[in-house]
C-alpha cells in the first residue's frame, strides 16, 4: 500500500505560463492528487483541461471565474470543473488547495481560446 508525504516529493511548477501555483503531486492509475500553493497577487490566466476537476480550498482567499461568473472563495470551499470548462483564478491571499483530476488528459491545461492538442502534453513530474 503506497503511503506518500508531500514533504518528500518534487515541488513542481506544472503551468508556468498560465498559472503560479507549485506544488506536489501523485499520480495513480486513474486519478491524479495534488498539493498546491499559490502566492497573494498571482494568478491562473483563463485555461481548460480535457478532464473533470475538483478544487478544495484548504487556505487564503481568491476570486474565481467560470462561466462567465465571479466567486470569492476560501477555506472549506469546492469547486468542480467540469471538463473543458475555461476558468481562471486571481489570489486574494496565499491559497493553498488540494485537487483531484483524473489522468484522461495531463496535469497541464491549455490556454482559453486555444485548441488542445490530439493527445495529452507529456509535461507530468512523474
Amino acid at each position: 500500500m503506497p503511503i506518500y508525504r508531500f514533504e518528500d516529493l518534487k515541488d513542481v511548477r506544472q503551468n508556468p505560463g498560465l498559472s503560479s501555483g507549485h506544488g506536489e503531486s501523485i499520480k495513480g492509475e486513474r486519478m491524479y492528487f495534488c498539493h498546491r500553493i499559490w502566492e497573494a497577487g498571482t494568478e491562473a490566466k483563463p485555461h481548460y483541461h480535457a478532464c473533470e476537476q475538483f478544487i478544495y480550498i484548504m487556505r487564503g482567499r481568491q476570486k474565481f471565474t467560470m462561466g462567465g461568473e465571479v466567486h470569492e472563495l476560501g477555506p472549506g470551499d469546492v469547486i468542480h470543473i467540469p471538463a473543458n470548462e475555461v476558468h481562471a483564478a486571481e489570489m486574494i491571499e496565499e491559497v493553498e488547495a488540494i485537487y483531484v483530476k483524473d489522468t484522461t488528459w495531463s496535469l497541464k491545461g491549455v490556454a482559453a481560446g486555444e485548441t488542445a492538442p490530439d493527445a495529452a502534453p507529456p509535461d507530468d513530474p512523474f
